[in-house]
């Protein structure tokens, strides 16, 4: 684990005001395991979202990365360039996107939106997901990726 560099003067804490509850650190193991680990539940009819899509549906949508954190349990594709090359052909994300283009399974954010914790929730923002389905060759990409994420030690 990289230890943080404290900012000139020694503050250690961030300086940006707090908006929502901390998360807490997890003494229990990241379970990647029963049917939405399957890997045979993503088929040519599956449809998916951008990672970033998905984190503003779900109100976390000025901070970066949040939902990979706090549902560390979800699965998510992390797109090559050819994968990536498909999608901005396809205007679902931006030729010059990001380093980093994270796909999550549609389904898996719907489930959450309904769950207790975001049901109730007044910055649910569900019509930012913009589902798509993608080619077999990807899905069979996704497969081996959920494969070797489920059988990875955490």
């Amino acid at each position: 684990m990289k230890k943080r560099k404290t900012r000139p003067g020694g503050i250690a804490s961030s300086d940006r005001p707090i908006g929502f509850s901390q998360v807490k650190p997890r003494s229990e193991p990241i379970r990647r395991e029963g049917p939405k680990w399957d890997p045979s539940r993503l088929s040519e009819n599956s449809t998916f979202v951008l990672g970033s899509r998905a984190n503003k549906a779900l109100g976390m949508g000025g901070t970066r990365g949040r939902i990979y954190i706090k549902h560390a349990d979800l699965f998510k594709y992390a797109a090559d360039a050819k994968d990536k090359q498909w999608l901005a052909e396809r205007h679902h994300m931006r030729a010059t996107g990001g380093k980093m283009a994270y796909l999550l399974i549609e389904q898996d954010i719907q489930d959450l939106s309904s769950s207790d914790e975001y049901r109730e929730c007044p910055e649910l923002k569900m019509d930012e997901l913009k589902p798509f389905s993608v080619p077999d060759w990807m899905v069979e990409k996704m497969q081996r990726a959920m494969e070797a994420q489920r059988d990875a030690e955490v």
